[in-house]
């Protein structure tokens, strides 16, 4: 779990660099999706700790900070949209796939520790929450070089950011009710 939280983490730096460069908001949606892959793994990490009853807090903190960047990445991709801005397609095409390899590289190596056969469908199940919206946004950059036009772009780069709503609230209402339970002293 450490080990995919440190990729995570460091493929999100890298994601977050490349959208900071190229301007294109599904990079910044795929940033928030493996950031929060990598505070989900600190998460889980910290409540198996000497401090278990952190986890709902933290739980909620996660989730806050995912609703308010999901929302704030809605209203940057319509800003976008307003402005007409055409992000640097290769070089976002570029980060992207190589997100996707490292996605798929680093399950291929987990995977590899675990009992069983390593078969393609079993790198398909452990990577496709992450591979579909790097995918999605591919589509979105191509579409956008094809009509030279960033709406695209921004768009499924909203609809990431969207989807990741009901996580984070989800996120939100664990963390309540975990902390329900908690004894204070």
């Amino acid at each position: 779990m450490r080990t995919a939280m440190v990729v995570n983490g460091l493929q999100g730096a890298l994601l977050l660099a490349a959208a900071d460069a190229t301007q294109a908001v599904s990079l910044w949606a795929a940033a928030l999706l493996v950031l929060d892959r990598a505070a989900g793994h600190a998460v889980t990490l910290a409540g198996m700790g000497r401090r278990p009853e952190w986890r709902p807090r933290l739980s909620m903190l996660q989730g806050a900070a995912l609703a308010v960047a999901a929302v704030a990445l809605v209203a940057a991709a319509e800003r976008s949209i307003a402005g007409m801005a055409l992000p640097d397609v290769p070089l976002a095409s570029l980060a992207l796939l190589l997100a996707i390899g490292v996605t798929v590289a680093a399950a291929t190596l987990l995977f590899a520790g675990r009992r069983g056969r390593l078969t393609p469908r079993a790198i398909w199940l452990c990577t496709r929450r992450d591979v579909l919206p790097l995918a999605a946004g591919l589509a979105g950059l191509a579409a956008s070089w094809l009509l030279l036009d960033g709406a695209p772009d921004a768009l499924v780069g909203a609809g990431v950011a969207a989807l990741l709503l009901p996580a984070a609230w989800g996120l939100l209402r664990g963390g309540v009710a975990g902390s329900e339970g908690v004894r204070h002293p």
